[in-house]
C-alpha cells in the first residue's frame, strides 16, 4: 500500500500537467544526490497543495524522507524535493523504476555505467534531466553537453524515444578546460591593461 501510494504521488508531482520540471542528479563516489524542481503557477500550486505537501511522508519502506523547499516568487512557485542516496538504494528507487521500463546499472573498476530505457511517465509540458559530477562523464547520449553537465530535454515530441545512458569514471576528476582558458585569458588581459597603464603614466611624466 505504501509503495502504491508513493508511486501515484511521485508521478503526479513530477509530471504535473501544465508545469515544467528539472530533475538533477549529482554523482559522487559514495552518493547520488537527487533533486527535483517543479516550476508551478500559483493556481497549480493551490490546486495541488495537499498532494505536494503529502510527499513529505515516507519515501519508501525504508522510511527515507524527501527534503522539501518551497519558494514563493509572487507569480509562480518553485517546489524542490531532494534526497541523497547511496548508489544501490538509488537504483531501487520507486520513482526511477516507475518511469523507465528497463534500468541497467553496473560498477566496474570505479567506472559506473547507467542506461535507462523506455521513459514512460511524462504528463506535463516538459522535463529537463541534468546529470553532473566532479568526475569525468563520457559515452553520453545527452542532447546537450555543457562542460561536464549532460542534459536531456523531454517533451511530448520525443518522450517515446528517450533513453538515457552515460558512464562516470571515478578515477578521473573532470578538468574544465574552458574555465582554465577563461581564467588565463582574464589574467593576460589584466596584465596587458596594467602594462598599458604604466606606459601611459611614463608618457605623461616625460611631457611634464
Amino acid at each position: 500500500m505504501k509503495k502504491t501510494k508513493f508511486i501515484l504521488i511521485i508521478i503526479f508531482i513530477l509530471f504535473l500537467t501544465g508545469c515544467s520540471s528539472n530533475y538533477d542528479l549529482n554523482l559522487d563516489t559514495d552518493s547520488i544526490d537527487e533533486k527535483l524542481t517543479i516550476n508551478m503557477s500559483k493556481e497549480e500550486y493551490m490546486e495541488n497543495y495537499d498532494t505536494l505537501i503529502s510527499n513529505k511522508s515516507v519515501f519508501d519502506d525504508n522510511s527515507v524522507f524527501y527534503d522539501i523547499d518551497i519558494i514563493d516568487n509572487v507569480d509562480n512557485y518553485l517546489v524542490t524535493y531532494s534526497h541523497s542516496y547511496n548508489h544501490e538504494d538509488y537504483f531501487n528507487s520507486l520513482n526511477l523504476n516507475s518511469c523507465f521500463n528497463e534500468i541497467y546499472h553496473d560498477i566496474d573498476s570505479n567506472q559506473e555505467t547507467i542506461n535507462l530505457v523506455g521513459f514512460n511517465c511524462l504528463q506535463g509540458d516538459s522535463l529537463r534531466v541534468i546529470v553532473d559530477s566532479k568526475y569525468k562523464i563520457y559515452n553520453s547520449n545527452a542532447h546537450i553537453v555543457n562542460g561536464n553537465k549532460n542534459i536531456w530535454d523531454i517533451d511530448s515530441n520525443n518522450k517515446d524515444n528517450i533513453n538515457i545512458s552515460f558512464v562516470v569514471d571515478y578515477n578521473k576528476t573532470y578538468f574544465n578546460k574552458d574555465l582554465v582558458l577563461s581564467v588565463i585569458l582574464i589574467i593576460v588581459l589584466i596584465c596587458l591593461v596594467a602594462i598599458l597603464f604604466k606606459k601611459k603614466k611614463k608618457v605623461r611624466r616625460k611631457k611634464v
